[in-house]
């Protein structure tokens, strides 16, 4: 259900929930949460996936020395569809500057990964990708609607929280306003 006057994103069916597990961990540049741990105050729960090449990566490594965006999105969200393309091209432009971003799908799907991967190559999203399995959405506080995104300063600290469809000039504003 969309929820676009109130939240200006979509609000999450609990019915998502029920998502089955793939014999694959990854596809390319998408792959599935491989663990979640437990964060304290205002720092990002450290969480893992597989990358492009078949290693594991955790967010700690992922982040060091940068500003991150992570963008909690699903392929069935209008509102998340219309920020893409923002989100693109800022991943684009700051690829060599230390400010990376990296989207959190909450998709539900027998083949969640085939079907996350398609729109992905389908969008040129080339920027990481993890699909959850519910534990990240609850490490961060449980994601009540979508797109809802969180930047994080170079030492791991959530310094803000965006919910709702953002411009491109919202996010380059709040990426380059994170202070360390």
């Amino acid at each position: 259900m969309c929820v676009i006057a109130l939240l200006n994103g979509c609000a999450k069916n609990d019915n998502d929930d029920q998502a089955s597990s793939s014999t694959s961990d990854y596809i390319a540049n998408v792959s599935k949460v491989s663990g979640v741990e437990k964060s304290e105050g205002n720092k990002v729960a450290n969480f893992s996936w597989t990358d492009e090449k078949g290693k594991q990566v955790s967010f700690a490594d992922f982040s060091k020395n940068s500003v991150v965006l992570i963008n909690f999105w699903a392929t069935w969200c209008g509102p998340c569809k219309r920020e893409l393309p923002d989100l693109i091209a800022l991943s684009n432009e700051y690829k060599d500057k230390n400010i990376k971003i990296i989207g959190i799908s909450v998709d539900r799907n027998d083949d969640v990964l085939k079907l996350v991967h398609d729109f992905a190559v389908q969008t040129n999203m080339t920027y990481p990708i993890v699909v959850d399995n519910g534990d990240l959405e609850q490490a961060f506080g449980g994601i009540r609607g979508i797109p809802t995104s969180f930047f994080v300063n170079r030492k791991g600290e959530i310094v803000n929280k965006m919910i709702g469809t953002q411009s491109k000039e919202t996010f380059q504003q709040a990426l380059l306003a994170v202070k360390d």
